[in-house]
């Protein structure tokens, strides 16, 4: 990179093309999450830009400088998506890119949802519980905005621990994905 007489940052294509994450070049995790081996909770998570939320120590996004923001993209079939969770710091925005996805968020008696279709957006603040899931009757994508740099971890509520434990994954101390027999 470098200045211009004018004082703008001027970058080459080559400079450039650690930013660019061409989707076809993506490869989906589909264990991205503990969550992803319970049934109901399958999903591609295609990593675009930073780590973002991820429990898996190998995940590879597309775009690795993520400065304030990470971009991730979810692709599951009718009836999948994502468990209850809440990130304590961050928040969260949905935009659906394909089909229909329910939002919901508090549990419980105070439970609300809405169903949105693509380009809609709901941004979901820190600390509450969320989640999302592919109402449609095709396979749909969803694109994911989540606050902050680092790669952050999750809260969810213990039946969904308890569930993913069923299904044979659970969280190290580093909050890292690994066999629950272990």
């Amino acid at each position: 990179m470098s200045e211009n007489s004018d004082g703008i940052v001027v970058m080459t294509q080559d400079e450039m093309r650690s930013r660019i994450a061409v989707f076809r070049e993506q490869t989906a995790n589909t264990q991205l999450m503990i969550t992803q081996s319970i049934p109901g909770f399958q999903r591609d998570i295609y990593s675009i830009i930073g780590h973002g939320v991820s429990e898996d120590a190998g995940t590879q996004p597309g775009i690795v400088d993520s400065t304030g923001f990470n971009v991730a993209y979810v692709g599951a079939e009718p009836d999948n998506g994502s468990a209850m969770h809440s990130h304590d710091e961050e928040v969260e925005v949905f935009i659906p890119i394909s089909g229909q996805w329910a939002v919901y968020w508090n549990e419980g008696q105070d439970a609300e949802e809405v169903v949105l279709g693509p380009m809609d957006c709901i941004s979901v603040p820190a600390g509450v519980m969320r989640s999302f899931k592919n109402v449609g009757d095709t396979y749909g994508h969803l694109l994911v905005i989540i606050g902050g740099t680092e790669n952050t971890t999750v809260s969810r509520p213990q039946n969904v621990i308890d569930q993913a434990a069923a299904a044979g994954l659970k969280l190290d101390a580093d909050g890292k994905m690994v066999n629950a027999a272990e």
